[in-house]
């Protein structure tokens, strides 16, 4: 027992070696090399129907002016027409478009503007015709 200990000597002091930064580092590519995409311009990836979004921003305006008789219509008549001219766009663009569902919103919130414009004023000329002081 008596022997010699084994002396290792303690491993010398090395300076870490430098990565590149992960932003840098190479990822792997499955699949081949990928294209970079190109930019299509406005309107080439479809996307949400410009008349549709209008109908149902014109359809929400109605409601409130409806209060004011037949100042309502005049964004409650536009309201209905450019959702149905939205949902027909959407339906003939064969998916390339979307928003069919605030198309239809519009059209529904814009009918109701009518009615509630068109209610007001029978409200207010009833109400004016039978006042005592005419």
């Amino acid at each position: 027992m008596s022997g010699p200990p084994d002396e290792q000597q303690p491993p010398s002091w090395q300076q870490p070696q430098e990565q590149p930064p992960q932003w840098q580092q190479q990822q792997p590519q499955w699949g081949g090399e990928q294209q970079p995409q190109q930019w299509q311009g406005p309107g080439a990836s479809g996307g949400t129907s410009g008349l549709a979004i209008a109908s149902l921003i014109l359809g929400i305006v109605s409601l409130p002016l409806g209060c004011f008789g037949p100042f309502g219509l005049l964004c409650s008549v536009p309201a209905v027409i450019t959702g149905i001219m939205g949902r027909n766009k959407i339906k003939e663009s064969g998916g390339r478009v979307g928003g069919d569902g605030l198309a239809l919103a519009g059209l529904i919130i814009g009918g109701l503007g009518v009615a509630w414009a068109l209610l007001i004023t029978i409200l207010f000329v009833v109400g004016a015709a039978s006042s005592p002081n005419s």
